[in-house]
C-alpha cells in the first residue's frame, strides 16, 4: 500500500491544531488505498501548539527555530517516509475529507502527477456561478482578486490554467519534491514549486475542495506582501534552473 505523508506547517496555532489533528485521524485514507503519516512542523510557536500536538498518539511533532511556512514545510518534506506529501495548514479552513477525492485522482494516475485542491472548483460545484465565480461570501474580495491575478499570471508566464494557484491544500510526489533544490522560505514556496513543477512536466491536477475562510483576527497570517512577493517568485522561477 503506499503512503501519504501529511505535512502540517505550525505557528500559534493553539486555538485550531488539536481540532484538525482529530479530523485527520477520522479520516480513512486506507480505504483509498493509501497509508498515512502525520508531520506536524511547529516553526517556534510561542503558545501550547506543540504541547497540543504532542499529546496525539501516532503524529510526529518537530520543533524549530521560526523560519516561516516554506522551511517549515522543507523540514516536514525532509522528514516524510510517503511516496506522496500532502501539504496541510494548521487551520481548519480546510475540511481534511476533501483528502479522499485527492487520493482518489491520485490514485487513477499512472504518470507523475500533483493534485491542488481547487476552492475555486469546489464553490462553483457549490454555490453555481455567480457575478464573481468562485469567491466564498466570506472571502475577502482583495484575496479573491489577487488568487485570479495569480491564476493568470500563471498562465501568462507557463501557459498553464491553474484555477487557485494559492491553495493549501496540495500534494506532491516525494521523490520529485526532495529532488528540488528549493530557494525560498516563506508562503511564496508554494508558487517557487509550482513553477518547478511545471518546468519537470509534471501534470497538475485540480479538485474541488471545500473551503471556510478565516479573518486575520482568527489568525490568517497572509497578507498583501504576499501576493506581490508570489508574483516575484513565479517570474524568478520561469527562467532560473
Amino acid at each position: 500500500m503506499a503512503k501519504i505523508s501529511i505535512v502540517i506547517p505550525a505557528y500559534n496555532e493553539e486555538g485550531f491544531i488539536g481540532r484538525l489533528l482529530a479530523r485527520i485521524n477520522q479520516v480513512d485514507t486506507e480505504g483509498a488505498g493509501f497509508a498515512k503519516e502525520v508531520i506536524v512542523v511547529d516553526d517556534g510557536s510561542t503558545d501550547a501548539t506543540a504541547a497540543i500536538v504532542a499529546d496525539f498518539g501516532g503524529v510526529t511533532l518537530i520543533r524549530q527555530a521560526n523560519r516561516g511556512k516554506g522551511a517549515a514545510v522543507q523540514r516536514g518534506v525532509s522528514e516524510a517516509t510517503g511516496d506522496f506529501i500532502l501539504v496541510q495548514d494548521a487551520d481548519l479552513e480546510y475540511d481534511p475529507m476533501d483528502y479522499l477525492p485527492l487520493l482518489k485522482i491520485l490514485a487513477a494516475s499512472e504518470a507523475p502527477v500533483a493534485v491542488y485542491g481547487s476552492r475555486i472548483l469546489g464553490q462553483l460545484r457549490d454555490r453555481g456561478w455567480s457575478l464573481l465565480p468562485g469567491r466564498h461570501p466570506r472571502q475577502g474580495f482583495g484575496p479573491y482578486v489577487a488568487g485570479l491575478l495569480l491564476t493568470l499570471w500563471t498562465f501568462f508566464l507557463y501557459g498553464r490554467w491553474i484555477s487557485d494557484t494559492l491553495t493549501a491544500y496540495k500534494i506532491y510526489p516525494t521523490s520529485l519534491l526532495k529532488s528540488f533544490r528549493v530557494k525560498t522560505s516563506g508562503f511564496e514556496t508554494d508558487h517557487e514549486l509550482t513553477a518547478k513543477l511545471i518546468r519537470a512536466g509534471v501534470r497538475i491536477r485540480e479538485v474541488p475542495i471545500r473551503y471556510e475562510p478565516r479573518s486575520a483576527a482568527e489568525g490568517k497570517k497572509i497578507g498583501a506582501r504576499d501576493g506581490f512577493v508570489a508574483v516575484w517568485t513565479l517570474l524568478r522561477f520561469r527562467f532560473r534552473s
